[in-house]
């Protein structure tokens, strides 16, 4: 059996130019996380120190967030599908989102002044799942579209969460226009965590709303850690998370490594192209 290989491209940071980090600040970290506290679900996941682990490596510690506690649903996804929603029913109603805890998301007020609303996304899974549950908790509607050769088990998750769901027959890129397609001509409100030209505000939403992890993992966390390992996926989470630590600690913030599997290694494969 052929061993498995690492490949990477180091990106030296330019320590001279500040990063744009407005948008993940911890004071706006800790209005996401006042909204995700709101919801009954909600309890801050667990870092976990490997200290074996730590030891067979030979460094001084090692932690990880486990989110597989996060709301019940087994993934982190959750925290950026429903801050974009609750954020785009703020938005909806001229107020602030610090004004409107789940309590009041769901009174008969809002509710008036809101109206029925339909959410609808691509997703292989996790995404999909995290919008349609939010969806269902908020008493509006969901609908989700999956690429070609999604898993039954993940289009069954998010259908019990009370949403419209379906594989298409078309890859995920094309999944993705399909969905936006449907959203423009009936009037839905598309929540994705990818961006393209004109649709940048949803998408930043949902990076915000990752940062209650974030928030979580800094407090957690007994030392400053020196090394971040982050997964790739679309780089919403990635952003997210090294947003909020690049504006913690600023110059000194901690190296930051990107993963991702080699049959997905989109922002490898990318930079690769660009080194040098």
């Amino acid at each position: 059996m052929e061993k498995a290989r690492f490949k990477w491209v180091l990106r030296e940071r330019n320590r001279k130019i500040a990063a744009k980090t407005e948008a993940f600040t911890e004071q706006q970290a800790r209005r996401v996380r006042s909204f995700h506290s709101s919801f009954k679900e909600y309890s801050p996941t667990p870092l976990i120190e490997l200290t074996s682990l730590a030891q067979h490596l030979g460094i001084k510690n090692l932690f990880v967030k486990d989110e597989s506690y996060r709301f019940g649903l087994n993934a982190f996804k959750v925290l950026g599908g429903s801050f974009a929603i609750g954020s785009y029913i703020a938005n909806e109603l001229g107020e602030d989102i610090d004004d409107l805890p789940y309590m009041r998301l769901v009174s008969d007020e809002v509710r008036s002044l809101l109206g029925s609303k339909t959410f609808i996304t691509t997703t292989d899974g996790n995404h999909g799942r995290g919008v349609a549950w939010t969806a269902n908790r908020l008493k509006q509607q969901a609908i989700v579209y999956m690429p070609q050769g999604s898993a039954a088990e993940r289009l069954a998750n998010i259908r019990a969460e009370g949403a419209q769901a379906e594989i298409t027959d078309m890859n995920y890129d094309d999944t993705v226009r399909y969905t936006s397609e449907l959203a423009q001509k009936n009037g839905w409100i598309i929540v994705q965590d990818t961006a393209w030209d004109g649709y940048t505000r949803i998408p930043l939403w949902i990076m915000q709303g990752y940062m209650t992890m974030a928030l979580e993992a800094y407090e957690q966390l007994p030392v400053k850690p020196t090394h971040i390992f982050l997964q790739a996926g679309v780089g919403s989470l990635a952003g997210s998370v090294q947003g909020f630590f690049a504006d913690i600690y600023g110059s000194s913030c901690p190296l930051t490594f990107i993963v991702e599997p080699k049959g997905a290694d989109c922002l490898y494969q990318t930079a690769a192209a660009n080194d040098g």
